[in-house]
């Protein structure tokens, strides 16, 4: 992914660009495009809209791979609500490569349709139209003069609600289906909040990839936690436990039919036992007595791992969620290895810890043009700066001058404001002037 631009979504106002180029003194001839950022870290205050951004390049993925299927599933549409222009469009657009060739994808949408969207792509270096649909304009499509397929009969098929693209690859156009699926794949997206529900996916994952499982031991055991091995095992379900598990699923899918209920049972859930070294000897501790840094370094090693094995892009919200800092450098360093990132998989994290911007030392894994700040203005509208926009000098401390709020996107706190309140008069009232005014 090359650059990815969101208007009206939450806290984004106004259009803002995501880069994910390269300064030309950073590109890496390893890489097969030497001018895209392996990996990008996103700083900045609480609620400055760091989450909401990548919540954004979530959202617009999501649109992609299923809105043709969401039938009577309203659209996705959180507009800004700090400023006078209620029911505006929400806007989506995405460059990215595909074998060698450059798309650039993007819609707006309302709370009821899609209003606009469009297809380019760059083959050979020229610029050609796929296809333009604009609902402002009485619903009017333009298919460019290159694209074969039955076009007209993919415009009436998309409902007003859903993406062409997205209709496309229901049916199977024979041009646009390999785009959405291209575009459907490229992303993937994580959260602190989720990371729990992950490990069943994870543990799935290495049990089919006997190799990346191999990978993961060797991984853990190198990552200073004390454990020197790991058994992935199937989990023994007691006969009343089936019996509940197989209740709630009738209760939760009553459109399962029972051989489904009986297939789903048939494959209990999987466990991760972990081994560590004592005093005597190696002892087997359940995954549920790790700690909380350990259990989620653990379920984002199978992601990680699989956009590097497969590409695309991985986007993490809040990676820093219990891990120590040492552990987020490295598994940065991991996108930023040709060797081990060889198909060159894009990682973007969003994190409060600024050791993740130290240009020193082991922490020494983002370039300036890899660094960037979300921050809020005074209506509550987020925009990003990149930290290249600050023009810092050779030898420059990132992490220092970013705490110092050189640079933008630290919290704007007043210490001794904090502690005044704790400061009354006789009365019981407060000392500070504007809280005696406010009340």
């Amino acid at each position: 992914m090359q650059s990815f631009k969101v208007t009206n979504f939450r806290s984004f106002r106004d259009t803002t660009t995501l880069n994910l180029t390269r300064a030309a003194r950073n590109v890496n001839d390893d890489f097969d495009y030497p001018d895209t950022v392996p990996a990008l870290a996103l700083l900045g205050a609480n609620a400055a809209g760091k989450s909401n951004l990548l919540r954004a390049v979530n959202v617009m993925f999501w649109m992609i791979r299923t809105s043709a299927s969401q039938v009577d599933e309203p659209l996705n549409y959180t507009p800004y609500m700090l400023g006078q222009n209620a029911g505006a469009p929400t806007a989506f657009q995405v460059v990215a490569v595909f074998d060698e060739v450059r798309y650039e994808y993007g819609f707006s949408f309302d709370a009821e349709r899609i209003l606009t969207e469009q297809l380019r792509s760059w083959p050979k270096g020229r610029q050609r139209t796929l296809f333009t649909r604009n609902a402002l304009d009485h619903e009017v499509w333009q298919f460019g003069d290159s694209l074969s397929g039955s076009n007209q009969a993919l415009a009436r098929a998309t409902r007003d609600d859903a993406l062409l693209l997205s209709t496309a690859r229901v049916l199977n156009h024979e041009v646009l289906g390999p785009v959405q699926q291209q575009f459907a794949s490229l992303v993937r997206s994580l959260s602190s909040d989720n990371f729990g529900g992950l490990l069943q996916n994870t543990l799935e994952d290495l049990r089919q990839h006997p190799r990346r499982e191999a990978q993961v031991r060797r991984l853990i055991a190198r990552a200073d936690l004390g454990i020197v091995d790991i058994a992935i095992q199937e989990e023994q379900l007691s006969e009343q436990r089936q019996e509940a598990t197989r209740r709630l699923l009738e209760a939760l899918r009553p459109d399962l039919a029972n051989e489904a209920v009986s297939s789903d049972l048939a494959r209990p859930p999987l466990q991760a036992v972990m081994t560590h070294q004592g005093a005597v000897g190696h002892v087997e501790f359940p995954f549920a007595w790790e700690s909380t840094g350990t259990r989620n370094f653990f379920v984002l090693l199978g992601p990680v791992l699989d956009r590097l094995t497969s590409g695309g892009v991985l986007v993490i919200d809040e990676i820093d969620a219990n891990l120590h800092p040492r552990l987020v450098s490295e598994l940065v360093r991991l996108f930023q290895d040709p060797e081990r990132n060889p198909n060159q998989a894009q990682l973007i994290l969003s994190t409060h810890d600024v050791t993740v911007m130290m240009n020193v030392a082991d922490y020494d894994v983002l370039e300036r043009d890899q660094l960037w700040f979300v921050i809020k203005d005074d209506d509550g509208a987020s925009f990003l700066r990149a930290l290249t926009e600050f023009s810092p000098r050779r030898g420059e401390v990132f992490s220092r001058n970013y705490l110092n709020d050189r640079y933008g996107g630290v919290p704007r706190i007043n210490s001794h404001a904090f502690l005044d309140l704790w400061s009354f008069d006789e009365q019981g009232r407060p000392n500070d002037p504007d809280d005696q005014q406010s009340s």
